[in-house]
């Protein structure tokens, strides 16, 4: 993570990671921003679902048909998206989600819906829906906990 923070914004930033509750631990991970004593921001690393090779079934006890993937936000200290990157995707489906000039639609207002302000993507419905909506969580999160 120290890497995204520095291209974000530079090497002085200083992340400390932000207890959160057990519910909230299974697919986030919140950190607080600092440039010496000065709140800057704050990040969010989460999980997401996208489908395996072969494609998806609906999901159900019985199958593992979809594969994590894990993306980070950073909001600036009055709240706002500043950027949304992908860090890991390793499914053959739904890998289009991580083009940078796609991620930018998060950097608008919210909330965000797939058919409004977020675009879909032919082939990546799964991985689109699971980005919009953990965005959206990661939002309420940012918004509830500070």
């Amino acid at each position: 993570m120290a890497r995204q923070l520095s291209k974000i914004y530079d090497k002085n930033i200083v992340s400390k990671e932000i207890e959160v509750s057990d519910d909230l631990a299974l697919n986030h991970q919140l950190f607080e921003l600092y440039r010496g004593d000065s709140l800057e921001g704050y990040s969010i690393i989460s999980r997401g679902l996208g489908c395996k090779v072969g494609g998806c079934d609906k999901p159900d006890k019985k199958t593992e048909s979809f594969e994590q993937f894990f993306y980070f936000t950073a909001f600036d200290k009055n709240k706002n998206i500043t950027k949304v990157r992908v860090l890991e995707y390793v499914s053959d489906h739904g890998y289009q989600i991580a083009n940078k000039g796609w991620l930018k639609q998060f950097e608008k207002s919210t909330p965000f819906e797939v058919g409004k302000n977020i675009d879909a993507i032919s082939g990546a419905t799964i991985s689109v829906n699971s980005i919009t909506k953990g965005i959206n969580q990661q939002v309420q999160i940012v918004a509830n906990r500070f």
